[in-house]
């Protein structure tokens, strides 16, 4: 593909030191390789994984950034179809199209042909491998992009990428890995935050009884705004759910280790832990030993953000009215820096967007 009509350069929000302020500056614009899309970039939501790599605060993500070069954040973009390389025929220009966090997985290997692409060795991030979507344009293999049916507007459909799949992902792997049915009691560990909402809309969704827990006031209040059967404070959690017979699987979204403390004194035996919240690893390892473990039957399952046919499972929802993205904040570039600070001191709950 020629490079005539290729814009130079493009506007984006630039790491320039873990946890300084983002600079606004214009950077060489991406090109599409072959089998590649590049999407113009209108709205991107904001993740807390997004808080956690602009503050360096993942030591394998931060190496992978600066073997890369990467320093523009965001995985959750939305926008159209710029321009495709060559080979690519699912899109189009012009085409609504998304950008999530894997930005691709070779589809060849065991791991991706026995469903798991998510860990694939040959994948690539978006902002970890790829910059991201806090720019005017980004690029994703097409394997990997997001077809947006019409009916999602930009700012509810770009949380989808990331934090809404993910979510999805997680309460999926109750039936796919725990074999645990509907009508079951799922506790959600950080129910009020930017996953963790969604997990509860979509568990109940699928039929399950939810109890959603998150700490303050403010937080359980609106977890029971979403509907949840259940909730508490994580102060209580524990007591409270003892009287109707603990959970059988409990999903944990916050980044603490006493997250997953609770979740383990909530299932009840032969239960399920999804984990899905990444500590920082100062805080140490999981608070379970494999005598606990084997006592209790407890079975811990890893959920990683998610890939294109649960895109499609999730929108189903969506068009259903079963699952709608409730956003606290919306800003531009230049107020990213800002959102990102406001996220790490838990200041507002469930999602934020910036316009691009």
């Amino acid at each position: 593909m020629g490079e005539v009509g290729f814009a130079p350069a493009v506007r984006a929000a630039v790491v320039t030191a873990w946890g300084a302020p983002l600079d606004i500056r214009e950077i060489a614009a991406p090109r599409p390789g072959p089998g590649e899309v590049l999407a113009r970039i209108r709205v991107s939501g904001v993740c807390h994984s997004d808080v956690h790599q602009w503050k360096g605060d993942w030591p394998a993500e931060r190496a992978l950034m600066e073997s890369f070069g990467i320093r523009v954040l965001g995985h959750e973009g939305v926008g159209t179809v710029e321009a495709v390389g060559p080979g690519v025929s699912r899109f189009t220009v012009g085409d609504r199209v998304g950008v999530p966090w894997m930005n691709y997985w070779c589809g060849g290997c065991e791991v991706c042909l026995t469903g798991y692409s998510q860990w694939c060795a040959k994948a690539q991030t978006t902002s970890v491998t790829v910059n991201g979507t806090f720019a005017e344009l980004a690029s994703v293999s097409e394997r990997a992009a997001v077809s947006v049916p019409a009916g999602i507007p930009d700012d509810e459909a770009a949380p989808l990428m990331c934090a809404g799949v993910t979510a999805y992902g997680a309460v999926r792997r109750l039936v796919s890995e725990l074999r645990i049915p509907p009508g079951k009691i799922v506790a959600v560990v950080g129910a009020a935050g930017g996953l963790g909402h969604y997990a509860v809309q979509i568990a109940q969704a699928l039929g399950y009884r939810v109890a959603g827990i998150d700490v303050g006031e403010n937080r359980v209040r609106f977890v029971r705004e979403l509907g949840a059967e259940w909730a508490w404070d994580a102060g209580e959690a524990e007591e409270a759910i003892a009287a109707v017979g603990g959970a059988d699987a409990s999903i944990v979204f916050t980044p603490k280790l006493a997250g997953y403390e609770l979740a383990f004194k909530l299932t009840r035996l032969v239960g399920g832990v999804v984990a899905v919240g990444i500590p920082d690893p100062a805080e140490g390892p999981l608070p379970i030993t494999p005598a606990a473990l084997i006592s209790r039957g407890t079975r811990i399952v890893p959920a990683n953000v998610g890939v294109t046919h649960e895109f499609e499972e999730l929108f189903r929802l969506y068009r259903a009215g079963r699952v709608k993205s409730h956003l606290a904040r919306r800003g531009t570039l230049t107020d990213l820096s800002g959102i990102l600070q406001d996220m790490a001191d838990a200041k507002y709950v469930a999602r934020a967007v910036v316009s691009v």
